[in-house]
């Protein structure tokens, strides 16, 4: 599923790319920071809340679990940060 592909912006202006392949996760900043890896995993409950999920080993921080916003314009991160298209 390629949902999380792409060039991301978080809540400070920081750029952020997404590659995704085979289910496996890179993300790097444009400031320098990672790569950092992860996977996507199933996608959260079945029915109109479903989304696509991602578990990141931001080796620099803490570990991160993030869902695909319904539409993918935004990933919602589990420590209250979210990321925008």
């Amino acid at each position: 599923m390629d949902s999380f592909n792409g060039l991301w912006t978080d809540l400070n202006g920081t750029k952020i790319t997404v590659e995704e392949s085979d289910n496996k996760i890179s993300i790097t900043y444009d400031n320098g920071r990672g790569p950092f890896h992860g996977y996507e995993v199933d996608e959260t409950p079945n029915g109109p809340l479903a989304a696509p999920v991602i578990d990141v080993n931001f080796t620099d921080d803490r570990p991160g679990t993030g869902v695909l916003a319904r539409g993918g314009a935004a990933i919602y991160w589990d420590n209250g940060t979210q990321w925008m298209r």
